[in-house]
């Protein structure tokens, strides 16, 4: 790899993920300020309906099948290499897949419409108005479909920082719109139909973005691609069918066996702890998001040695990111519910130790993941998923029935270590690096300690510091947050994953 290379891929980096951060950080500032307005003016059992909707159509995704994935991949080459015609080709055939999958996402959401009712459990809303707002949902998820195959091209071309700005700007005009509307006239359903309209205006600002950039896109004469190149998207796939399939009944199942377990009340009283758990899962997703096109060039162009040194940066930053979230999410979430909605809506802490324990094993896999899709492994392991979510149906029903609310968080736990985290790391330290696994489980649990260890002492300097007010709350969250990464970067600072982390801020700097 040549120097050059090397820059132009931190350079990404870098302006990806700035503009990840700061967008992220304005994200989120909205979405309390709409949900604190949703709050105030709709209530609790609209809110747990929200809640559970906006889940089920996130499993109703699973139509996609991981096909973004596979495209996405194969990608990487030809924008290395700038063979538009062959990316022309990719994307014809992209464009009909994403069509077909919109199409099969709004059948299927009119095929739930007769069991409505028995998601959402009795509640004193009409039943006009829950198929109403359901039948938006749908269609919100379903059109975007027809548009986002173009952000793809986009994303794997290095620059997710064009998506992150167009996406919050209409985000920004959503949320102002929607608290206005909420506050003038309380009317759910206008709520809604802002939220389908610049989600549609959205992908097509993107859509009209990618033609500009890619000139390619609006060729009607396209060469179609190989049957040999058919057959390898496809059998990739086939593969992340499974796969996929398997992560979303997984992933988004928790409301619902709370609405049907417990009720839709305490989804409610989750969803409120899930935006604080989604805002720093989305912000490292969208950091994750902004480097694996890059890392995607490192696995095709480097050799093993360097491939591994990326892998071990990526799960150190994984555990100071996602290990500090979870400190704070444990040692302050309450107090911040409390202040922000009040104590009704506070949850006890065994729940919210459940929850943080599930977002921290969730997210310490995003190193996996990258690897799984920048180098190709979508056959290996595809049944992973399948057996997990299985298992975490059945402990969801058994351990929720048995300690309520954080049995259903404890079997998520239980069922990704059992699976993801011995499976996928086996796989790609034998196919992308050429050794042993142990390594890498050495490593997670080094950096889980690590992780534990800085929380004691983040519980050590908050237990002197009053959360009483907004105030309390602002200087807790800074001394959390510097005890963390002093505490992180002196037991961390030999580990082989944080020397690839100064390399990369040494040249950053340098720059």
């Amino acid at each position: 790899m040549s120097e050059t290379k090397e820059v132009s891929r931190s350079q990404y980096v870098v302006r990806n993920t700035a503009v990840t951060l700061l967008t992220q950080l304005v994200k989120n500032l909205l979405g309390f300020l709409s949900r604190t307005a949703f709050i105030w003016v709709l209530g609790k059992e609209l809110l747990g309906i929200n809640s559970l909707f906006t889940e089920i159509l996130t499993m109703l995704s699973f139509a996609e099948l991981g096909i973004g994935n596979a495209f996405v991949y194969s990608l990487y080459k030809p924008l290395a290499e700038r063979d538009n015609a062959k990316l022309g080709s990719l994307m014809r055939l992209y464009a009909k897949a994403y069509k077909g999958i919109g199409l099969l996402i709004g059948v299927l959401g009119l095929c739930l419409l007769p069991f409505l009712k028995m998601l959402v459990g009795d509640v004193a809303v009409d039943d006009s108005l829950l198929y109403t707002i359901f039948l938006m949902y749908v269609f919100n998820t379903a059109v975007s479909y027809f548009f986002v195959y173009k952000t793809s091209l986009i994303v794997a071309d290095q620059k997710n920082y064009i998506v992150l700005i167009a996406q919050e700007g209409f985000h920004a005009v959503q949320v102002a719109v929607q608290v206005a509307i909420l506050l003038l006239t309380g009317n759910y359903v206008l709520f809604m139909a802002i939220t389908v309209a610049c989600t549609i205006g959205t992908n097509a600002f993107l859509a009209h973005k990618a033609d500009k950039m890619y000139p390619f896109l609006l060729e009607k004469t396209v060469k179609p691609l190989s049957v040999e190149e058919r057959n390898e998207i496809v059998a990739n796939v086939k593969s992340l069918v499974v796969y996929k399939l398997g992560s979303t009944v997984l992933g988004g199942t928790d409301s619902i066996f709370i609405s049907a377990i417990i009720n839709v009340v305490t989804v409610g009283f989750y969803s409120n702890y899930k935006l604080l758990v989604d805002l720093f899962t989305s912000l490292g997703s969208q950091v994750v998001s902004s480097i694996t096109a890059s890392v995607g060039n490192v696995n095709a162009s480097e050799g093993k040695e360097r491939k591994e040194a990326i892998f071990d940066g990526l799960l150190c930053a994984s555990a100071w990111f996602f290990g500090l979230s979870a400190v704070g999410l444990l040692l302050l979430s309450n107090d911040f519910i409390r202040l922000w909605v009040g104590t009704d809506y506070v949850l006890d802490i065994t729940s919210v130790a459940a929850i943080v324990g599930a977002f921290y094993v969730n997210n310490m896999h995003h190193a996996c993941f990258v690897y799984r899709n920048t180098a190709g492994l979508f056959v290996y392991g595809k049944y992973i998923p399948v057996i997990a979510s299985v298992l975490n149906i059945g402990l969801d029903v058994a351990l929720g029935m048995w300690i309520g609310l954080p049995g259903i968080f404890l079997a998520t736990i239980i069922a990704r270590m059992l699976t993801y985290e011995i499976v996928d790391p086996l796989i790609i330290y034998r196919r992308v690096f050429g050794k042993s696994v142990l390594a890498y489980y050495g490593n997670y649990l080094k950096y889980t300690a690590i992780v534990a260890a800085a929380g004691v002492a983040c519980w050590a300097v908050l237990s002197v510091i009053p959360v009483g007010s907004w105030l309390g709350f602002a200087v807790s969250c800074v001394a959390i947050g510097i005890v963390y990464c002093v505490a992180f970067c002196l037991l961390s600072f030999k580990t082989n994953g944080f020397g690839v982390l100064r390399g990369f801020a040494r040249r950053i700097v340098i720059r």
